[in-house]
């Protein structure tokens, strides 16, 4: 499946050209910024175009995605590239992984919340390691094994990108005069989080940036990395 069809997750997609609102921002003949209700744009899956009628924009889908993360275009080749892997979604992550009661007590040991362990969807892969998904809009674009006592602890699939967001899909739900913590790995995200926190991490640990600084623009963020 491509960007397109995950990103615009409320549409059924079943002929070449289906119509979607346009997530640009449409002005009234006064200037008025408005958020569009009505679909006026169009998806066409087998060109892999957007357009939009009222506003005008025309993009790729890379350019549509270089536009709505607030990344590169060599950035969004990349993520286009990753939506069209085999890993799956939100839907078949809850239906393949359990969270086992060896691993349940593991996270709870680590001061994470059973409430936690169900919002971030932790599971395991091979009854050793606790398991992030990585999600964006419900596509699963990476897994990171936390593995206390080996080397490297933590690590992600192979070809996965670094600098992404974990849980990127709950950053929009969370008000721009909150905070927001930026920290170092999944383990102690999951646990700020069981403390009450808006936490987040970044795919790659300390040494990574996030894909887009945009994801964080005009928001309170405190970093809170280890002492290490």
């Amino acid at each position: 499946m491509s960007f397109f069809e995950y990103y615009f997750n409320e549409y059924d997609f079943n002929g070449k050209e289906t119509a979607v609102c346009c997530p640009f921002p449409h002005h009234t003949l006064s200037g008025l910024e408005y958020n569009e209700q009505n679909p006026s744009a169009h998806i066409n899956l087998e060109k892999g175009v957007f357009h939009c009628k009222v506003c005008g924009e025309g993009k790729s889908e890379v350019a549509f995605i270089a536009e709505v993360l607030g990344c590169s275009y060599e950035t969004a080749i990349k993520v286009q590239q990753q939506f069209k892997n085999d890993n799956g979604d939100k839907f078949t992550w809850e239906e393949k992984m359990l969270i086992t009661p060896d691993i349940r007590k593991k996270c709870n040991d680590l001061g994470i919340s059973d409430e936690v362990i169900r919002d971030l969807n932790i599971a395991t892969e091979t009854n050793n390691e606790i398991s992030f998904p990585v999600f964006m809009y419900g596509k699963l674009l990476d897994v990171r094994n936390y593995r206390p006592g080996c080397t490297p602890k933590i690590k992600s699939r192979p070809g996965a990108l670094s600098g992404l967001i974990i849980p990127y899909d709950k950053l929009e739900g969370v008000s721009e005069k909150a905070w927001i913590l930026i920290c170092a790995g999944e383990k102690d995200m999951a646990v700020a989080r069981s403390n009450g926190f808006k936490a987040f991490t970044l795919t790659g640990g300390e040494q990574s940036l996030p894909l887009s600084l945009n994801w964080f623009k005009g928001r309170k963020v405190a970093i809170c990395y280890d002492n290490d």
